[in-house]
């Protein structure tokens, strides 16, 4: 069993809030057939690491110009066509602000780029490929992604390291939050963390409700801020 493809480590709602996605969006890019998804009930963990990496990488190639459909198209060939499941989270693909595309090398010739959705070869040139908060394996599926919601603070999914919960080095963000919502003060929370208190605050800012939610100002404290 690899623990990357084969364990559901995430609710919906836990993917939405590590990669900073409104709930509609994902579940929109669920339906897409752009991502692998098992099924499951309501608040279930239904997502795997590779799912995750997936809904991140779709994110950053929705950001760099390409459109939903021709992703969804190239990630519905590659697992049906060449068998390759989690297609968006291996490093044998690469893009051109238009569409996805594979490497292939003929015999006598110089190694070139193929478009997925089409199998349309002679493209000479990519701009970019994959993304750097993306550490790889040897086998070249995604080892490792780092949060990129998370400013100023490096926090990193490890499938390998307690279930694929958000770490920074050897400290779980949840137990950071779960200190914040008792109300102790930063200070005191990044002395028992081994953290500096700006540490603290990243950790705690992607957490916070928006202002729509907030209650009003006199009734709020640190803990009624935190989702």
């Amino acid at each position: 069993m690899d623990p990357r493809f084969d364990l559901p480590l995430y609710t919906r709602a836990e993917v939405a809030l590590h990669l900073g996605l409104p709930a509609t969006t994902l579940g929109d890019w669920l339906r897409s057939g752009a991502l692998e998804a098992g099924s499951g009930g309501r608040g279930e963990p239904t997502i795997t690491f590779a799912g995750l990496v997936e809904t991140h990488m779709l994110r950053h190639l929705r950001r760099s110009g390409l459109s939903l459909q021709a992703i969804g198209e190239a990630a519905v060939a590659l697992r049906s066509r060449a068998g390759r499941h989690y297609p968006l989270a291996w490093s044998g693909l690469a893009y051109d602000g238009r569409d996805l595309l594979i490497e292939i090398s003929n015999e006598g010739r110089e190694a070139g780029w193929e478009r997925i959705r089409d199998s349309q070869g002679g493209f000479p040139g990519v701009l970019r490929r994959g993304s750097a908060a993306i550490g790889w394996s040897d086998d070249g599926y995604a080892a490792t992604l780092r949060l990129v919601i998370y400013h100023d603070i490096d926090v990193v999914v490890d499938p390998a390291r307690s279930h694929g919960r958000p770490m920074v080095e050897d400290v779980h963000v949840d137990d950071v939050i779960t200190e914040v919502r008792t109300g102790a003060p930063y200070r005191e929370i990044a002395a028992k963390f081994n953290l500096e208190d700006f540490e603290v605050e990243a950790l705690v800012r992607p957490h916070i409700r928006p202002p729509a939610f907030r209650k009003a100002r006199h009734l709020e404290t640190q803990a009624d801020a935190l989702l």
